[in-house]
């Protein structure tokens, strides 16, 4: 090969050609008949593998789409309950309210009748007590009077005159209705 003008000097020795070719061709032949059966038997299994994973992929984005509107109609029906559930709660805690104030009312009522009999009773008997105080207190102080008008020796005397006085009257008086006797 003459580099020197720039021209590259080509020969074809037909005989390595061949044993080349004819080598390459037994390279073929064996690939083709023992490396390519098994690489096809494998690259089908991982065909049919992908295959599968993407049949389970497009099956469970399927269900995930489901299970999404599942879960988004599920919380649309809680949101629902709780509303209820709410509601109901309010309108049971307003009944529950509404006893109450009732039930107090009524007791308030009761307890103002009974504390009014009680003021009434307690009314009565300070009243009676005070009555039989003050009719206690009267009769002592007129006995207390007519003990002190009736030790003055001048009481005593009028007393006794008065009584005389009465006993004279009474007699006259039984005289004129029976008549002289």
């Amino acid at each position: 090969m003459n580099t020197g003008d720039g021209i590259y000097d080509i020969t074809w020795d037909w005989p390595v050609f061949v044993s080349q070719l004819f080598g390459f061709a037994v390279i073929l032949g064996a690939l083709s008949k023992w490396v390519a059966p098994r690489v096809r038997t494998v690259m089908r299994k991982a065909q049919r593998t992908i295959d599968d994973q993407m049949t389970e992929s497009a099956d469970a984005a399927t269900e995930l789409a489901a299970a999404e509107r599942a879960f988004a109609e599920a919380v649309a029906a809680a949101e629902i309950e709780v509303a209820r559930i709410g509601r109901q709660a309010r309108d049971d805690a307003d009944r529950i309210v509404t006893a109450l104030r009732d039930t107090a009312a009524a007791e308030v009522d009761r307890v103002r009748r009974e504390g009014l009999r009680d003021i009434a009773r307690a009314h009565r008997q300070l009243e009676e007590e005070l009555t039989h105080d003050l009719t206690t207190a009267v009769i002592d102080r007129a006995e207390s009077i007519a003990r002190d008008l009736l030790e003055s020796p001048l009481a005593r005397s009028n007393s006794i005159d008065r009584f005389l006085d009465e006993l004279t009257a009474r007699a006259r008086a039984t005289e004129e209705l029976t008549g002289p006797t």
